[in-house]
């Protein structure tokens, strides 16, 4: 569940970075021990604050550029920072659609969180929630790396495999460049062996 790159860990003083691991481990120590509203509702929170410590880091020098969105910025939602750092450009499209997509599916368990008409099902929609706040680890992660200019892993994964690809493509022609004329040697010695010997 560490849906956080290492840059914005960086900005979180020792004490913010100590609390943080501790959330995320309770979490999932609260999913694996089924207590699926506790792990749920520690990884909104989670997720909300490293949503609304990204965009508002992201975002600083437009929220400072003027006192009142500076004060307004503080009370910003969710729905509202992730359409700023669309609309600014600091997010693509599918880190932005799968961000709404996370957010719309915990309001709805949270706004149903009275109407379920049966444990079972409230725990099935818990999970669900849950398990999507956890591939958008991956969806954020990757979209932070992009956005600092690195490489993304999926990236670097294709590059891998293309390169492997190009490397195993040619791999018979280096053999047979550099092991036939070793081969012919031995091949011609070995004819000269049988000669000799008849």
């Amino acid at each position: 569940m560490v849906f956080i790159v290492k840059g914005i860990i960086k900005k979180m003083n020792h004490k913010e970075e100590k609390n943080y691991h501790a959330l995320v481990n309770q979490a999932e120590e609260s999913f694996r021990g089924s207590k699926y509203l506790e792990a749920f509702l520690l990884q909104s929170c989670i997720f909300e604050g490293v949503v609304k410590n990204y965009a508002l880091s992201i975002l600083q020098p437009i929220i400072e550029s003027d006192p009142s969105l500076k004060q307004k910025s503080k009370n910003f939602e969710m729905a509202r920072l992730t359409d700023e750092l669309f609309i600014a450009g600091k997010i693509k499209k599918d880190l932005y659609e799968n961000l709404n997509k996370y957010r719309k599916k915990r309001n709805e368990v949270i706004h149903k969180i009275l109407k379920y008409k049966d444990k079972e099902t409230f725990e099935i929609e818990l999970r669900e929630a849950y398990k999507l706040g956890l591939k958008m680890k991956v969806f954020i992660v990757e979209e932070m790396v992009k956005m600092k200019g690195g490489k993304t892993s999926a990236e670097l994964s294709a590059k891998m495999e293309h390169d492997l690809q190009e490397v195993m493509a040619e791999l018979p022609k280096v053999i047979n460049r550099e092991l036939s004329p070793m081969l012919k040697k031995i091949n011609k010695d070995f004819k000269n062996l049988n000669i000799k010997r008849k």
